[in-house]
């Protein structure tokens, strides 16, 4: 364990306890009852994890907007042929036992998020009503080298959208998306085998992306930790990037969140509390998904300030059928206004009330709505690097 990553955790473990502290003082997790009933309308800043219990909950937290990203998952998936490339099992037979190669020999992994269009969230209300333009992203992706394997579409409308098999080459994909009032994406997964050639190695690799309406380059290093949304056009389309880098991407698990957030200020001023349950000011709702992109389970709860200042963040983390995981508790920063969620990070703990693992991510707000959507990326407490990258 490095010095950094014993920082990072002894910060989360003090931050805790001291939370704790100044919140309900019974930390047996088990003590309620196992069916779900928490009032997530009215959370108590004041308590350690705003008053949520560690419960079993509705598939999806019974929101119909988290319930379609369940649905829709089957016709997302791709099946890549390059994923069954002798190169690329190889490599990732390597990531499984990291143990036995040197650093030069190691392949590095790095998985990208992509969605472009009306980006508003996940399947919710957020979502734009027609009529919508017609906007064309057909296009390529490409690196310099390595490989790139699809590992999923996000919201293409199969067969008029999809990706073009066969594939031209192993560092090229190209695809056919259209969007009207909604997005689409794809998860990609870019390896890069060590490089013998000490010139190839010098020279950075780079990630090409081609579209009608958006053209960039980036570094393939730069991708690690990324967490961009650009504007393309004067109609509201935009692109965004999430990305995720890594040695290890079998040992331990981890992933990215996609989700939505409210101002409750401006969308449901009932709700906000003063005095001593703190003053709550937003709330959140979104997906844990793995590196492949299946859906690990569902986040939801909210944000605001206690009644001594601290800005805390706090939900309640399930599983694809609903069943506990985990209690979130974390801190965040403002964007903009004060109330404005900006980032985000935490920690969650399990039923027994050890910290299991890390989440971090960032607000993206959406003009003419009280909120937005949020992208981020979480882990389990057995990478080091993982760690740095989420928080």
């Amino acid at each position: 364990m490095n010095r950094n990553h014993f920082l990072l955790i002894a910060g989360v473990v003090l931050a805790l306890g001291l939370l704790a502290g100044c919140g309900n003082e019974d930390s047996n997790l088990t003590a309620a009852s196992q069916t779900g009933g928490d009032d997530y309308e009215q959370l108590d800043l004041g308590d350690t994890y705003g008053g949520l219990t560690a419960t079993d909950e509705e598939v999806a937290f019974g929101d119909e907007g988290l319930k379609a990203m369940l649905l829709a998952e089957d016709q997302e998936l791709v099946d890549d042929p390059m994923s069954a490339d002798p190169m690329v099992r190889e490599m990732e037979e390597r990531s499984r036992h990291m143990e036995r190669y040197e650093e030069g020999e190691r392949p590095r992994f790095t998985y990208l998020r992509l969605r472009w269009g009306m980006l508003r969230g996940p399947e919710d209300s957020t979502t734009i009503e027609p009529p919508c333009d017609v906007t064309d992203w057909t296009g390529t992706l490409r690196t310099d080298r390595g490989v790139v394997v699809v590992k999923r579409m996000i919201k293409f409308e199969f067969p008029a959208d999809h990706v073009i098999f066969p594939r031209l080459d192993r560092q090229t994909v190209a695809f056919v998306s259209h969007t009207w009032c909604h997005f689409d994406g794809l998860l990609i997964q870019i390896i890069e085998p060590p490089v013998e050639d000490s010139l190839a190695a010098e020279t950075p690799n780079k990630l090409y992306i081609d579209m009608p309406l958006y053209k960039g380059e980036f570094l393939v290093s730069d991708l690690v930790d990324m967490d961009e949304v650009l504007d393309v056009d004067d109609k509201g389309n935009r692109i965004q990037l999430n990305g995720f880098g890594l040695d290890d991407i079998e040992i331990c698990p981890k992933g990215f969140l996609s989700g939505r957030f409210r101002h409750m200020r401006q969308d449901r001023p009932d709700t906000v509390d003063t005095g001593d349950r703190g003053e709550r000011l937003g709330s959140f709702a979104g997906a844990w998904i793995t590196l492949n992109g299946r859906i690990h389970g569902f986040m939801r709860g909210g944000y605001g300030v206690t009644a001594d200042g601290q800005r805390v963040f706090v939900g309640k983390f399930i599983d694809r059928r609903g069943r506990f995981m985990g209690l979130i508790r974390g801190g965040w920063d403002p964007a903009g206004e004060e109330g404005d969620l900006g980032e985000f990070r935490g920690a969650w703990v399990t039923r027994n009330g050890n910290i299991e693992g890390l989440l971090g991510g960032r607000a993206h707000p959406v003009e003419g709505y009280p909120g937005g959507f949020y992208e981020g990326r979480w882990t389990t407490l057995c990478d080091d690097e993982a760690e740095d990258l989420v928080q």
